[in-house]
């Protein structure tokens, strides 16, 4: 595939992101099997309508317009971005760009690609390490690697995961820092959990850029109280208790809506996965909903539950 190319030209000041394209990239795509026409096409510099997009009621604009997007039937799987062999392809900023272009309504891609002709990397829109990053010296000994993570069979049918992308990491890759202030209204809790003597959590999904993420709330003992003041006394005080005692966990089943100051946390390093969890600083408002929207039914069976405790207490009340 680059049986005459000399890679000592990527030290030439003259090899730029033009040459980057045409005589690195253009050639794997089309090895790929991507053509102007067909069921696997490329579209060059595709540019959107409306160049942001919106994180809560703020505007992040969309800086960059990727050289490729991979369409496969088409629809969007991937976009890939060229860089000069002097740029970084794993600068933050580079793929921050990248990853805000991927996720644009308009787009909604799961996997984004950035190539500087020295390496290549692939992303998930849902993790934060590549999921493949290759040097130039290994594109031909590992192209088997390559296919496998840029052919459209795997791009429409990525890793499988047991759990959703979570929210505090897709924020920092649209730039905001470890303290950044992120207030959140009406957000409804479900799952509640005692880490620690000095640390609880609370999670729930929500949807982010038209897909679910899971928010991590994490808390001092001493909120608990300001989170579910909402409850009716009895039901706060079997909420507390479950929390008290092993399993340590509490089901809120979306019934607790409230309104929190949070900051963003450090990232967390588990297996696979990078989260970030929103740190909890203020407490505006808790209510109770005993109707709540679907979907909380994620709670192990061996948990409390606030809406079975719910519907026996207003049986009895009603004398049944």
């Amino acid at each position: 595939m680059f049986k005459h190319f000399d890679p000592r030209l990527f030290s030439d000041p003259n090899f730029k992101e033009d040459s980057v394209r045409e005589v690195i990239i253009a050639p794997m795509l089309s090895r790929l099997g991507y053509h102007p026409t067909g069921d696997q096409t490329v579209v060059r510099s595709k540019s959107l309508t409306q160049p942001f997009i919106y994180v809560g009621t703020r505007r992040h604009p969309v800086t960059i317009i990727p050289d490729y997007t991979l369409n496969f039937q088409g629809r969007p799987v991937l976009i890939l971005d060229a860089k000069s062999p002097s740029e970084s392809v794993t600068l933050p900023a580079h793929v921050q760009q990248a990853y805000s272009y991927a996720i644009h309504p308009e787009v909604r891609v799961n996997h984004f690609a950035l190539c500087n002709g020295r390496r290549l990397v692939i992303y998930s829109v849902d993790t934060q390490k590549p999921l493949l990053d290759i040097s130039y010296e290994e594109f031909e000994s590992r192209w088997e690697d390559i296919e496998t993570f840029l052919k459209p069979k795997y791009l429409l049918n990525p890793e499988l995961r047991k759990f959703a992308p979570d929210f505090g990491f897709a924020l920092t890759r649209l730039g905001l820092a470890v303290n950044a202030e992120v207030i959140m209204l009406q957000a409804r809790l479900n799952l509640f959990a005692r880490v620690s003597q000095d640390l609880f959590t609370v999670t729930v999904n929500t949807e982010f850029a038209d897909k679910d993420h899971c928010v991590s709330y994490d808390f001092r003992p001493d909120q608990l109280p300001l989170l579910i003041a909402g409850l009716p006394t009895e039901l706060r005080e079997q909420f507390s208790e479950a929390l008290s005692r092993a399993p340590f966990q509490a089901g809120a089943d979306l019934c607790v809506e409230v309104d929190l100051r949070t900051h963003l946390g450090e990232p967390i390093e588990v297996e696979h996965e990078t989260f970030v969890p929103l740190v909890i600083d203020q407490v505006y408002g808790s209510r109770f909903n005993p109707f709540p929207p679907q979907g909380g039914d994620d709670i192990p069976p061996h948990v409390f539950r606030l809406s079975k405790a719910f519907k026996v207490a207003s049986s009895e009340a009603n004398g049944e």
